[in-house]
């Protein structure tokens, strides 16, 4: 690429960067949340960038769907300011330090933070795990459905994204391999060489958005997946990838566990008029403004007018 259509394209971001910000902004105008009764806890990890589209996130998922808890894990630049915007949008809200979340098995950072957290609330909860680049616009009773059943859900990157054997996650994932290949695709080629269960299972999904049934073994499973991985690449365990494989993995192994149908559940740029959900994922983010228009349709939502 040229260096005048890298310009071009640094400029375009920044400009709908712009735009959408000042959307999300208007989320400060809508009432506070209140807390529901649905028998799950929703749980995020946000740092102070996106304190704001995190509020955008949670409410226009909780106008479907709210939940008895709601659980941030606070990345070390949340101030206290910050704290005090999230505890006057969502009042009972319960806000934890990511450093009490860590383990000498797992990597630091990268999101792993949250997965050991919801380690630890999964005990006692049904949790969905909720990034803050995501906006829900329709209802999304599948979700729901797997709550009640107590089934496992992921987002899925395809229609019928399937739940595979460790040796059938190998050959998909052998295509891929090619100097600099992605962390995810060398590792799945890997994982059935560690020596996990026989009957093992894993899905491709991403873990943006993640449902996990009430489990007393899944600390245990995700130790163990880190510390076999770990011994197998080394630094590389520490990637940026790692904690989306890990929890796919975990995921994979949980009763019921199915990708959402896609794209009722995408990315924007797989979206349709039926889309309910919307994962906007930082490469795709400020190409246009898909987020800005969605982030204005949900904050109409929210505050009981049309978009």
């Amino acid at each position: 690429m040229s260096l005048m259509n890298r310009v071009i394209q640094r400029v375009k971001r920044d400009y709908f960067k712009g735009r959408h910000q000042k959307v999300a902004l208007k989320i400060m105008q809508t009432k506070p949340a209140s807390r529901g009764d649905l028998p799950f806890m929703l749980l995020s990890m946000v740092q102070a960038r996106d304190v704001h589209v995190y509020l955008v996130a949670v409410k226009s998922f909780i106008h479907f769907l709210n939940p008895q808890r709601i659980v941030v894990v606070c990345d070390p630049s949340i101030t206290e300011a910050d704290r005090a915007v999230l505890k006057q949008h969502v009042p009972h809200i319960e806000l934890r330090r990511a450093d009490e979340f860590t383990h000498p098995d797992i990597p630091r950072g990268g999101t792993w933070e949250r997965l050991f957290a919801i380690s630890e609330y999964v005990r006692d909860n049904y949790v969905i795990q909720l990034d803050a680049d995501t906006l829900t616009v329709q209802p999304i009773p599948e979700v729901l459905e797997a709550i009640r059943a107590g089934n496992g859900f992921v987002l899925g990157e395809m229609p019928d994204t399937p739940v595979r054997s460790l040796q059938a996650t190998r050959e998909n994932a052998l295509p891929w391999i090619k100097p600099g290949a992605h962390i995810q695709g060398i590792v799945e080629t890997e994982m059935v060489m560690v020596g996990l269960p026989d009957n093992a299972r894993y899905i491709r999904g991403c873990s943006g958005f993640s449902g996990f049934p009430r489990s007393d073994t899944m600390r245990e499973t995700m130790l163990d997946f880190s510390r076999r991985l770990g011994g197998k690449f080394g630094e590389r365990w520490r990637e940026w990838g790692t904690e989306q494989i890990t929890s796919n993995y975990v995921a994979s192994n949980m009763p019921g566990t199915r990708a959402l149908p896609f794209p009722k559940y995408a990315t924007p740029d797989m979206a349709t008029a039926d889309t309910a959900f919307f994962h906007f994922i930082g490469s795709m983010r400020f190409l246009n403004n898909k987020y800005e228009v969605t982030s204005r349709q949900a904050i109409g939502l929210i505050r009981g007018v049309a978009a």
